[in-house]
């Protein structure tokens, strides 16, 4: 396999940006643990338009305080020597994502978010990616923390990497698990690396 596209989500992923999903919904009104994204577009009009601005300010708030995970700008600038391109794809709106990016100075290729592709759980986003770069499922590896990354990437047919501290059931879904971005370096370094037969 050659590997041509590696897509990363963002929270929790590649920053820590500390955004309190319960305390959101509370601001809403939605329910707890419910998707928030899912809940709101089905919200009324104005109530919609209402929550997009607080979802929208929370998380300008957070981009704006956010820190890098541990190892991110080294393994981005390590896939970008080998000419493996980067992309984005995260729940998270455009501005938000813009914030973080350039407060950290990330070095991405792509940046896929909520107002141009059906959010992840969807694989809308990572086959328009794919199709962009010109990668086969097999040249492309989707890396997240969440279960939403790894259906995304699996329903896209690509190959996941599940970046988790501690067990979680959904994991079992995920083709490789990473408790580090050191350990996704690792794992995409043998894909690399694997002489050809």
């Amino acid at each position: 396999m050659a590997l041509k596209l590696v897509i990363f989500d963002l929270d929790g992923t590649l920053l820590e940006q500390g955004l309190d999903f319960e305390a959101i919904r509370r601001e809403i009104g939605l329910p707890p643990v419910v998707p928030i994204l899912e809940t709101m577009e089905a919200l009324p009009p104005a109530a919609r338009e209402r929550a997009f601005a607080i979802l929208d300010r929370r998380e300008a708030e957070a981009a704006a305080v956010s820190r890098l995970m541990p190892g991110a700008r080294e393994l981005l600038g390590w896939l970008r020597g080998r000419g493996v391109r980067t992309a984005l794809l995260t729940r998270n709106s455009r501005v938000s994502v813009e914030t973080a990016r350039t407060r950290h100075g990330l070095a991405i290729d792509a940046i896929v978010t909520r107002e141009t592709h059906t959010p992840k759980p969807s694989p809308e986003g990572v086959q328009h990616l794919m199709a962009r770069f010109g990668a086969g499922a097999d040249e492309t590896i989707v890396v997240g923390d969440y279960r939403y990354d790894i259906e995304a990437g699996r329903s896209a047919g690509t190959r996941t990497i599940a970046l988790i501290a501690e067990a979680k059931a959904w994991a079992k879904d995920a083709t490789w698990i990473a408790s580090s971005l050191d350990e996704v370096r690792e794992i995409l370094q043998r894909l690399i690396e694997r002489p050809v037969a």
